[in-house]
């Protein structure tokens, strides 16, 4: 499996672009189809994940090259960016106080443990970011990451088409919803749309991931003081 594991997820990657571009339906996302069939391979033939996980070390490491090259259509859109700053800060202000806040308030309902709700809480920011400030809330990274992929290929499958429902057209607010709400997928699923989706999505990434560092240790200590 270690060495099957590199060139076995490549081949499913390119495999399902070439069927995107033939059939540009939301379930078939590059991200889902090929996680969905290793998923099947481990389970079906029980295969030990520490082996695929081995097998796969070369994407791994690529993965924070690919986060920093994000940065490129930030660049090419300074100039729309720095003129829309303030509203652009406001939009993800908001989108952070409303993942926090409807995670703390429905989990209480549903009487979860904070070490459950400091998991979810972050499930809107990119992986890294989200096992880190999860931990220092007292959450579970594992669960953390867990969540942030489910939640990524969730806002990639449905995102354009909802906003596209809901008559949203404009590329910047476009990109801002996916990446506040979709994270690193949601944002590879904006750069395929457009530069200043792309642009936008990073934006929106960079932006909710600092902001939830900031406001959710602020937001937990009191929903602990009034939940105590």
């Amino acid at each position: 499996m270690i060495w099957l594991a590199l060139p076995l997820t490549l081949a499913l990657y390119f495999l399902t672009r070439v069927l995107y571009r033939r059939l540009p339906w939301p379930i078939i996302n590059p991200v889902l189809i090929p996680t969905l069939v290793i998923m099947g391979i481990i389970l079906g033939f029980d295969l030990p994940f520490s082996d695929y996980q081995q097998g796969t070390r070369p994407i791994t490491a690529l993965l924070e090259p690919a986060v920093v090259a994000l940065a490129l259509p930030l660049y090419q859109q300074a100039r729309q960016i720095q003129a829309r700053l303030k509203p652009i800060l406001i939009c993800t202000l908001a989108s952070v106080l409303i993942s926090v806040c409807t995670t703390l308030g429905i989990g209480y309902c549903m009487g979860a443990e904070p070490a459950l709700l400091a998991s979810l809480a972050t499930k809107s920011i990119t992986t890294p970011l989200a096992m880190s400030v999860s931990q220092s809330l007292g959450g579970i990274p594992a669960i953390a990451a867990a969540v942030v992929v489910v939640v990524g290929i969730i806002g990639a499958l449905i995102g354009y088409p909802l906003l596209k429902l809901l008559r949203v057209t404009d590329p910047e607010a476009q990109g801002l919803a996916m990446g506040a709400c979709a994270h690193a997928i949601g944002t590879a699923a904006s750069a395929e749309q457009g530069i200043s989706q792309g642009a936008f999505a990073s934006l929106a990434m960079v932006m909710c991931g600092i902001l939830t560092a900031a406001v959710a240790p602020l937001l937990f200590a009191l929903y602990h003081w009034l939940v105590p």
